[in-house]
């Protein structure tokens, strides 16, 4: 006597297995569990078959809910560890086609690290969370059907799932994009640096704790440029001193940079922007009479 079935497109193998070490403990009660496998079309179908042991209404019942219970998990198990990754891979080809294969493996695997790190807008879309909704719904399911079609319920049972993964990939590749234009960005900043006339052989950068730098020459004298000056005049409120550090380093063009009193928490961005446009050209000082006021050995030298 047929319980259940369940119909798959790819190998079959790893479910079957599954589920005969899950029917052998209908065995210790009495009732033989066998699996066997047809094709129809493009799907495979497992099917799960009493073949020994009288059945009662009530042991009938019982060995449905318990196959009902072992199916729902391991599908639940298959979704979420096979079968999300081939709808991540149908919604980037699809809705990002004209990507090159390269951009598409990049925001694959983005979403995958965003999917496993739980980085994510969605509340309730953790791995734990994302299985026990599939689990949810299979379980409703199989109370009223004795053949489940895998690819028919990801596409009709769990629609709002599958949404949720696509707003999840057109995050992933909004930030692709502004990391890609961010890259263009340093590239052209970088291009410029090469090709100007340093102003500097080397120069000294004191980052305060809010932000406020001064930029000084190896003897210690103050570098002040056209630029800077221009923004003397205007309030604290309305300079951005990451900006304007930027912009002033890469108006000097120096062959050397030395940062002190960086703050981590507060300096960070500006401090990789020009460590990324002055590649190879930046230090972070560990410790000196410069930063000394400002850090306590919390700085990790630029090696």
């Amino acid at each position: 006597m047929k319980l259940l079935s369940v119909g798959l497109t790819g190998a079959t193998d790893e479910i079957r297995v599954k589920l005969q070490k899950d029917c052998v403990a209908l065995a210790q009660e009495g009732f033989q569990v066998a699996i066997d496998e047809t094709s129809k079309g493009n799907y495979t179908f497992l099917g799960c078959n009493v073949v020994d042991g009288e059945l009662s209404f009530r042991s009938y019942e019982r060995i449905k809910q318990l196959l009902k219970d072992y199916v729902a998990q391991i599908v639940s198990e298959l979704i979420v560890a096979d079968e999300e990754k081939n709808i991540i891979r149908k919604i980037i080809n699809q809705n990002y086609h004209y990507f090159n294969e390269e951009e598409r493996a990049a925001v694959y695997e983005n979403t995958l690290k965003a999917l496993n790190g739980n980085k994510t807008n969605v509340i309730d879309f953790s791995l734990v969370d994302r299985r026990k909704q599939i689990l949810s719904r299979l379980t409703d399911y199989l109370d009223h059907h004795h053949e489940l079609v895998v690819e028919g319920f990801i596409n009709f049972r769990l629609k709002d799932y599958r949404e949720e993964l696509v707003h999840l990939v057109d995050d992933v590749v909004e930030d692709f994009m502004m990391e890609l234009e961010y890259k263009e960005f340093i590239r052209v900043l970088r291009y410029f640096v090469d090709i100007q006339e340093p102003q500097a052989d080397e120069v000294h950068i004191v980052i305060d704790p809010e932000g406020v730098f001064k930029i000084i020459d190896t003897a210690g004298n103050s570098i002040h440029n056209q630029y800077l000056e221009s923004y003397i005049s205007q309030s604290a409120d309305e300079i951005n001193y990451g900006d304007l550090l930027v912009t002033a380093l890469i108006t000097l063009a120096p062959q050397e940079i030395v940062l002190h009193g960086c703050d981590p928490q507060k300096t960070q961005d500006t401090v990789e922007i020009i460590k990324n446009i002055f590649e190879g050209r930046v230090t972070i000082c560990k410790g000196c009479s410069l930063c000394r006021p400002y850090v306590l050995g919390n700085i990790t030298p630029d090696n």
